[in-house]
């Protein structure tokens, strides 16, 4: 009986070290993103904290969880969102790309961002053109009109002269 007890005290005492792995050696060893998240849920860790495990073990996997979490609605949108950009905010551009992937809103973009402190110009969504240029940083085209010179009609319409005074 002395022995049985001794194998089931063992077993319990080397059980929640095999199991209970932790997301950077599961980020370390290549594991796929749904096998990270799962066994970080397991491990009882909440959303925020496997973002912030994630990002700090491999920074640039944290569009592929934000996508992962997005496309399985694993919580919110805003608050999946909010937890990817708080715990990766030089990669905002990117978890918010992954999160469109996703069909997510740019409502809930911006408003994640700016729960983040994100700033939300730096998440804008690029046009086919590729985005429009900042104020006063665009290029200039053409050559550059000059104002009409007084007393002309300048193209402006009204005919006649400058009165003589």
């Amino acid at each position: 009986m002395r022995v049985l007890a001794a194998f089931i005290t063992v077993g319990m005492l080397l059980t929640p070290h095999a199991v209970n792995a932790d997301v950077a050696s599961d980020v370390n060893s290549n594991l796929p993103i749904k096998e990270i998240f799962d066994n970080a849920f397991s491990d009882g860790l909440s959303l925020e904290e496997i973002f912030n495990q994630i990002a700090a073990t491999s920074q640039g996997m944290t569009p592929a969880a934000t996508t992962y979490a997005t496309c399985n609605q694993v919580d919110a949108m805003d608050t999946i969102l909010t937890f990817a950009f708080a715990a990766a905010p030089d990669l905002a551009q990117s978890i918010a790309n992954a999160a469109r992937e996703c069909g997510v809103s740019e409502e809930d973009l911006l408003n994640s961002a700016l729960a983040a402190n994100i700033d939300p110009t730096t998440i804008g969504e690029a046009t086919a053109a590729g985005g429009a240029p900042a104020a006063g940083g665009g290029a200039v085209t053409g050559a550059p009109l000059g104002a009409p010179s007084f007393g002309s009609a300048g193209g402006t319409g009204g005919g006649g002269t400058a009165s003589a005074g």
